[in-house]
This record gives C-alpha cells, sequence and structure tokens, in this order.
C-alpha cells in the first residue's frame, strides 16, 4: 500500500485565497445579483463581459500612468500591452493601498483577480479593483506530467 501524495502546501494557500477572494468579493456584489463562480485565463474574460469573474495569468507588463489626471496602473496578462488578453486596472485611491507600487510588485508574477469584467475603449477587457484583496499571487499552474511508464517489449 503505498501513502498518498503530500500536498503542495503554496498551491493549497493559493487555491484558499482565491476562494476566500471569491467569497468576500461575491458578498460584496451578492446586493447587486452578481456570483463569482468561475476562473478563467485572460484570453476567455471578452466571453463573460458584465460578469464578476476570477481571471488568472501571468503580468508580463505593467504601466502607472503617473503624468495623467486619473493616474491609472494598468496590469497586462499573458501578453504586453497593446496586445494583453485582459489588463487589470488600479485607479489612484486604490493604488494607495498597496503595500509595493503594483507595477513593480506584480510584474512576472502569476496572479489571479476576481471583479467584474469590462471592456475599455479598445474593446479589450479589463477587470478593475477597488480592493488590493481582488488580486492573489501565486505559482502558475504545472502541465500534467508527459512522463509515461510504458510496458516492457519482447522480442
Amino acid at each position: 500500500m503505498t501513502s498518498p501524495k503530500p500536498l503542495d502546501r503554496r498551491r493549497v494557500r493559493l487555491c484558499l485565497l482565491a476562494i476566500v477572494a471569491g467569497c468576500g468579493l461575491g458578498s460584496l456584489f451578492a446586493t447587486a445579483g452578481v456570483k463569482v463562480m468561475q476562473t478563467l485565463i485572460g484570453d476567455e474574460a471578452l466571453q463573460h463581459l458584465g460578469e464578476t469573474k476570477t481571471v488568472c495569468g501571468p503580468i508580463v507588463s505593467a504601466k502607472y500612468l503617473k503624468g495623467t489626471k486619473r493616474r491609472l496602473t494598468y496590469l497586462n496578462l499573458d501578453r504586453p500591452f497593446p496586445k494583453q488578453s485582459c489588463a487589470i486596472v488600479i485607479e489612484e485611491p486604490t493604488r494607495a493601498l498597496f503595500k509595493d507600487a503594483p507595477e513593480v510588485a506584480f510584474t512576472g508574477k502569476w496572479v489571479c483577480v476576481t471583479g467584474l469584467i469590462r471592456t475599455n475603449n479598445h474593446a479589450m477587457a479589463e477587470i478593475a479593483v477597488s480592493n488590493p484583496a481582488q488580486i492573489v499571487v501565486g505559482d502558475a499552474p504545472t502541465p500534467p506530467s508527459t512522463n509515461q511508464t510504458t510496458a516492457p517489449v519482447n522480442p
């Protein structure tokens, strides 16, 4: 009898954090009749406009528009701007709630963001963040093992 494989504690923590963040945000949006139910990749976000979902992927580029009127921060998933699959938008008042500058803290990291999916002026998907708890940092999923055992062949 073999013992069960030990759990990867980091993955378990990421899943629990995503669930907690989703539950907390789900109750926040419950009065609007919106539920957090499904985790998406960035390329699926446009198919869920107007829905509150969790979108996961790598932050490959980011920009803080410090010299503009609204001083927005953009975190771009999967591909650099302007070809990103989905953008996380952080407005100036929310930016102050982050411990570190979001464009530095999240670039190169795998994140899951929970929020209402909308489009910007260029018909690209984006999620506006009003609370740092909406973004959870974790490890990228590991693809299934390609090691296959084969039966010995008798000549």
